[in-house]
């Protein structure tokens, strides 16, 4: 006797859904924060960085800074060229992982963000580089 198919039933249909949801709630509560943790790059004490690159709507980008010494002040600039219509900034983020409103309160300068800080306890340093596109 051949087998017999499965039966369509509500519970059946009822477990693929909480399964579903399952997977929904995951990717949003677990894969923004896995994301989060892929963005953090490092930036290192006295190495140059070239070429970076990001959006220029709602780009950004968290370096962790990797070298520092306490009592040693540090100075973090970004160059970008003028052709581009947009506004950069940094600033230095306590806590990374966050969701505040990372304005930059910084000196302005013509095609180059900088900030100056020095180094006072031995937490890790994170700088945020951001931009968004005028005009």
């Amino acid at each position: 006797m051949p087998p017999l198919p499965p039966l369509s039933s509500p519970c059946r249909h009822y477990r693929h859904r909480v399964l579903l949801l399952l997977q929904v709630l995951l990717s949003t509560l677990i894969l923004p924060s896995a994301r989060s943790l892929e963005e953090v790059r490092v930036l290192t004490v006295g190495v140059e960085l070239m070429d970076e690159a990001m959006p220029l709507r709602h780009g950004h980008r968290l370096y962790m800074l990797n070298g520092t010494r306490l009592s040693a002040l540090y100075e973090v600039k970004i160059s970008y060229p003028a052709s581009i219509p947009s506004s950069f900034s940094i600033r230095l983020v306590d806590d990374p992982y966050s969701m505040e409103d990372w304005g930059s309160k910084n000196r302005r300068l013509l095609n180059t963000e900088k900030i100056i800080f020095k180094a006072e306890n031995s937490k890790p340093v994170y700088i945020l580089a951001m931009v968004e596109l005028k005009g």
